[in-house]
């Protein structure tokens, strides 16, 4: 069976999964993690966990796959409506997005709108050098009061999503969409569990997870890693990389295309970092090492500290314009986030790593 990366991708992403709202996404996700895990199940809150493998070291990688986007919170006389955010949203760029309003839970239960722009003839010269607040918008979908809204199925609690498709740019590695935060970290377990499910690796049980709720605090990831109680977490996130605007001190030089990104820094486990670099120099991976003194800002953060605490690491992805309609990835990246983790875990099913080690006893 072969992956391909791109086509999961778009599979995943065509399905809408705002926080809190990821039903059409996660049937997509359990219908893919079906092709390779012995077992795949879903818990209470909504994370997916698909499992490979029958050791007694529990493996756990970890990817969200809730993604940003908007509520609708009042539909006024006019038919337009009043929304919120979901997630960390820059003001600059959600004004004049087209959107769709999720009416339903089929893949075509939308009505399409716009955030829609107060045009340039009508606006004074100060209002263009300064954001509009959100709380200043309106999505304007076509209603011409609050019942035909109704009619057509808007309501308050609606969630919204940008309606920008998956796209191939000119050199067939990169890819725009939104959204791929993080849902392309989901895609990379895909050829992760396509290297392994042919031949598990030894003492190791793989817990693949598409977490939930990560944009509003590493909810997920702390329900199914309190669950799981993995020896081992390995976290992926999308990271920001150089970019127009972005220099690269800014962001430690990371750049698409170049390869997986180690994360290093108190949010990990060095042994398992020094690790994953070694796994990549034998295994003709192109990696990249970010330093991350603080928090990481993803899943790692929550797993890192559960119950007796975890080995744990972070291969983050690198991506320009996150956070925003029109992200961009590189499929080669995703590639070789999944060799990277196939060849940690196998490497960790030889490993003599340990929780705790007993260094000092009295007498003896």
């Amino acid at each position: 069976m072969t992956v391909d990366i791109y086509e999961v991708l778009k599979d995943l992403m065509e399905a809408p999964a705002v926080t809190g709202f990821e039903e059409q996404r996660r049937s997509r996700i359990v219908d893919q993690y079906s092709k390779y895990c012995d077992s795949v199940s879903v818990d209470v809150i909504g994370n997916v966990i698909g499992t490979l493998g029958s050791g007694e070291r529990t493996v756990m990688l970890t990817g969200h796959y809730d993604q940003l986007g908007f509520m609708v919170t009042y539909i006024d006389e006019k038919g337009y409506a009043k929304f919120s955010r979901v997630g960390g949203w820059d003001p600059r760029v959600v004004y004049s997005t087209r959107v769709r309003i999720w009416v339903g839970d089929e893949p075509d239960s939308y009505v399409t709108g716009v955030i829609g722009p107060k045009p340039v003839h009508l606006t004074e010269s100060s209002e263009r050098e300064k954001a509009v607040p959100v709380k200043d918008m309106r999505i304007d979908f076509g209603a011409k009061d609050e019942e035909e809204a109704k009619g057509m199925g808007v309501r308050v609690g609606c969630p919204v999503t940008p309606d920008s498709a998956l796209t191939r740019m000119v050199d067939g590695d990169l890819v725009m969409g939104p959204a791929f935060d993080d849902v392309c970290a989901v895609a990379a377990f895909m050829r992760t569990l396509d290297k392994l499910y042919g031949e598990p690796p030894e003492g190791i049980k793989l817990h693949a997870v598409a977490t939930v709720q990560e944009e509003i605090g590493e909810r997920g990831a702390t329900v199914s890693g309190y669950n799981l109680e993995p020896w081992c977490a390995i976290a992926s996130d999308v990271t920001n990389a150089v970019a127009p605007g972005v220099d690269a001190n800014r962001v430690g030089g990371i750049q698409l295309g170049k390869g997986p990104i180690i994360g290093v820094g108190a949010n990990f486990t060095k042994a398992l970092w020094e690790m994953m670099e070694r796994e990549a120099e034998e295994n003709d991976i192109p990696y990249q090492r970010r330093g991350v003194p603080e928090q990481s800002g993803t899943d790692a953060w929550a797993l890192q500290v559960l119950r007796g605490g975890t080995i744990c690491g972070l291969v983050s992805i690198p991506s320009r314009y996150m956070h925003s309609p029109n992200e961009v990835v590189s499929l080669s990246d995703l590639e070789n986030v999944g060799r990277l983790l196939a060849a940690t875990v196998r490497a960790l099913g030889e490993s003599d790593l340990e929780h705790t080690v007993e260094v000092f006893r009295k007498g003896a």
